[in-house]
């Protein structure tokens, strides 16, 4: 992990956002695997941005460093969405650098959970003063 400015996390939550558009025009003319790819680096995005303002960390080396880091940030507000944010770095990994077809439908919904996940963190920032 790496320490971060706390003002960068609203550009880090401005890139999830922007992933997350990206992610939906990608889905709509069936570049599913791109939609995937999209989705997950929204919330990895969304999570950077929870990390750095609550910690003034973000993860440097791999997913189990960002959803350690997301746990410890959570802990300031008594809550996390660990299990969300485990879910789309599985699929991400699984599908995203494999060989494989993604289908719509396991495109759809990673990029359901992101916006869940994303709509999270710009929520809880937002109680923090943080606008985007």
């Amino acid at each position: 992990m790496k320490e971060e400015a706390k003002e960068n996390a609203k550009i880090r939550l401005k890139d999830a956002l922007e992933f997350i558009e990206s992610a939906k025009r990608n889905f709509e003319e069936g570049r599913y695997k791109s939609a995937l790819i999209d989705s997950g680096d929204a919330a990895i995005a969304a999570n950077d941005a929870f990390t750095i303002f609550f910690l003034e960390k973000v993860a440097s080396r791999d997913h189990q460093e960002a959803l350690f880091l997301h746990k410890e940030a959570g802990k300031k507000i008594n809550e996390n969405k660990s299990d969300l944010l485990q879910s789309l770095l599985t699929v991400r990994h699984q599908k995203g650098y494999r060989s494989v077809v993604v289908s719509k439908s396991v495109a759809e919904e990673n990029i359901n959970n992101a916006i869940k996940f994303v709509s999270w963190v710009v929520e809880r920032l937002r109680k923090e003063g943080i606008e985007v």
